[in-house]
């Protein structure tokens, strides 16, 4: 089995990829036209300087001292029809008609904290292969600085957040708790090969068109690595079966009622009726 890589050696290797990426499309500008790809280079290039700026904080985050309080890992989905403006509500009963799917679905990983009876703290995370069976509500440390906060999680391993560490709920987004969303609507390789396969047909095609084969190798990569720095900005979970929650023990599942017994009949005529029929 592969070792997981943890997030700081991937993001670092991320910003280094799109450092380097973004560095060499000068020099193919020289040799011929780079081609519509060269848009994405300042796009890379802020989100380059945002992850190193990100990777600051990590650092300071880590060496503040820990808190402990409690983790409950949520999927933020887009919320349903009738939540939604006009506009989409519009949208989305054209697309009923049409036979397409606008059941809301959810990638990105939020974690919610919760500590006695402060406020609850909201921040989207970093995805690691073992979030998956991270269900239900767990203990953790908390290492908050700089606006961050980092989580150790008791018998895992450390989470890392990719946004700013909230009071209040994110907006335009309703969380729905890991393990409770539909694995119909999981992100699967399909959708995601789908849509890059789409941008790079339409950044690097033309270049293959004309024979320049170095340009579209170049787009393609630039494509991929930037299409994952942004996956770990936003805290996407990959394809993969997403763990079903299982009910805690003693607490949070609903116990079953037990069938109520039909009514025995009263026995004889002795004391049925009121107490004027009844026979004195």
């Amino acid at each position: 089995m592969i070792r997981p890589i943890s997030a700081p050696y991937r993001v670092t290797a991320t910003v280094v990829a799109l450092l380097g990426l973004s560095a060499a499309a000068p020099f193919l500008y020289r040799t011929g036209p780079v081609g519509y790809a060269a848009l994405l280079v300042p796009l890379g290039l802020l989100l380059a300087l945002a992850w190193a700026i990100r990777l600051g904080q990590w650092m300071l985050a880590a060496g503040a001292p820990p808190w402990p309080a409690r983790l409950t890992l949520h999927l933020a989905q887009s919320p349903q029809a009738g939540q939604r403006g006009r506009a989409v509500r519009a949208a989305d009963a054209i697309g009923r008609d049409a036979d397409f799917d606008t059941t809301p679905a959810g990638y990105a990983v939020w974690a919610v904290l919760r500590r006695g009876s402060a406020p609850q703290l909201h921040q989207r995370v970093v995805w690691e292969r073992w979030l998956r069976a991270s269900t239900g509500e767990q203990r953790v440390l908390v290492h908050r600085r700089a606006g961050v906060a980092v989580l150790d999680v008791e018998g895992h391993g450390r989470i890392w957040p990719s946004s700013f560490t909230l009071r209040r709920r994110p907006w335009g987004v309703v969380l729905t708790p890991l393990g409770r969303t539909s694995a119909a609507h999981d992100l699967s390789w399909w959708r995601l090969l789908t849509v890059i396969v789409m941008v790079v047909a339409l950044l690097a095609g033309p270049a293959l068109g004309r024979g320049d084969h170095l340009d579209a190798a170049w787009a393609t990569g630039y494509i991929v690595v930037l299409a994952f720095a942004v996956g770990q900005w936003f805290g996407v979970m990959p394809p993969g079966r997403q763990s079903r929650e299982r009910p805690a023990a003693g607490g949070g599942a609903e116990v079953p009622r037990p069938r109520a017994e039909p009514a025995k009949a009263h026995r004889g005529g002795r004391f049925t009726g009121t107490s004027k029929t009844r026979k004195r």
